[in-house]
């Protein structure tokens, strides 16, 4: 079983100090744009415990969500007891 990654895939700037990735304009046209990240899903398994993971990777990610706030903190959005 290979270890999740603590905060995403090796790779991602964000993960590794840098800036994260700019976010789409206000009004842009997303609709025509599929994400698969191949490597990451033949790495890691996607699951309940890496879905937020595999997600914060893809262009849709709004890095001032409150996923993301619980990411930094390192507590799991799906993790109930933690969230209060």
């Amino acid at each position: 079983m290979a270890t999740p990654p603590p905060m995403g895939p090796p790779g991602n700037p964000m993960f590794e100090g840098g800036a994260p990735p700019s976010p789409q304009p206000p009004g842009t046209d997303m609709t025509g744009i599929c994400f698969r990240d191949q490597l990451w899903l033949n790495t890691y398994p996607l699951n309940r415990n890496l879905v937020f993971d595999y997600f914060a990777i893809s262009p849709f990610y709004d890095w001032t969500c409150n996923n993301q706030h619980l990411r930094l903190r390192s507590v799991h959005p799906l993790d109930i007891p933690n969230l209060t």
